[in-house]
């Protein structure tokens, strides 16, 4: 194509020129001049053919794409990125990313920034719930499979539309019947997402493609159901509460019985030391007295009398 335009723009050139010196020299004159400028204008008319013919034949594939040669129709070898040299007007050069690109499904596509968006995916669960499934999935060509995809599945756009799409979209729809709809509201979303990327990753794979990641982005149900669904799980979560607050209680219950157990324990063996040792009441007795009280040990005849002013302290 840049040789085309090279030509093109020489032809204007030589046009102009061409038109400046009739200007000049009037329509006889003229005349008489294109006559003996006859070779001369076919010589650079081949010229600029031989310098456009030059420039065609060399091809600059940009990094993070590869080339794929067509010659006069049949698929011939694949080119990494740099300059090539390729036969003019025979050769064909059909350009390939190998860099990641995105298909993503969304209630939105108008507005979503992927390399192919499409509208939202509509399945339904096994318990027979519409859904509305939105999911972005990221691939790239795999390394040498270029020429194959051109030759099997046509261009980017192409192998896109009978790969790509078909894929997902078939999946999209068949994997969320193994769920039912509560499944798919809760945790399983990520047992979904996985079977999907199992389901989805192997037919890219026979196809000269590589499913680097698929994502759930968002799961739409019915107003209805998701009002249903709502109820149930505050429902669910009222359940748990209230489980916790029992489990709460009887531990508290253990905890009880098990102090009490351990009193009684106390008491069982503290009977048992002042049936073996009475005495015991006796020492217990003086260590409670105040500090400043007045003792000492008298014979057994003799009542002891207590110094009650030691009790409330010295006298002022």
């Amino acid at each position: 194509m840049s040789g085309y335009l090279i030509a093109f723009v020489f032809g204007i050139l030589i046009m102009g020129a061409l038109i400046a010196q009739r200007e000049r020299m009037g329509s006889g004159s003229f005349n008489a001049w294109l006559k003996g400028k006859k070779g001369l204008a076919v010589s650079a008319l081949l010229g600029i053919i031989v310098i456009a013919l030059l420039v065609q034949a060399f091809i600059t594939v940009q990094a993070g794409t590869v080339g794929v040669v067509k010659r006069l129709g049949a698929v011939r070898q694949e080119l990494k990125p740099g300059l090539h040299v390729i036969v003019p007007l025979i050769d064909k050069v059909v350009i390939f990313p190998t860099l990641k690109k995105t298909y993503e499904a969304s209630d939105s596509p108008q507005s979503s920034m992927a390399d192919y968006p499409d509208i939202i995916i509509t399945a339904l669960t096994s318990d027979g719930q519409q859904i509305r499934v939105g999911m972005t999935a990221r691939f790239m060509i795999q390394p040498g499979k270029a020429a194959w995809i051109l030759q099997n599945l046509g261009s980017e756009r192409e192998f896109v539309e009978k790969v790509v799409k078909t894929e997902i979209r078939g999946s999209g729809r068949r994997v969320p019947t193994r769920f039912a709809a509560y499944d798919l509201y809760t945790k399983k979303s990520y047992e979904a997402q996985q079977a999907l990327f199992d389901e989805i990753a192997p037919k890219f794979e026979q196809n000269g493609l590589i499913l680097d990641e698929i994502i759930i982005r968002n799961i739409i149900f019915t107003a209805e159901y998701a009002k249903t669904l709502e109820e149930k799980q505050i429902a669910l979560e009222n359940i748990t509460t209230e489980k916790n607050k029992l489990e709460q209680e009887k531990i508290r219950k253990e905890q009880k019985i098990v102090a009490a157990e351990g009193d009684a324990k106390s008491i069982e063996i503290r009977q048992a030391a002042l049936t073996k040792n009475p005495t015991i009441i006796q020492w217990e007795f003086v260590q409670k007295l105040a500090p400043n009280i007045q003792w000492g040990i008298m014979p057994d005849n003799i009542i002891p009398v207590v110094n009650f002013k030691g009790l409330t302290g010295p006298e002022k």
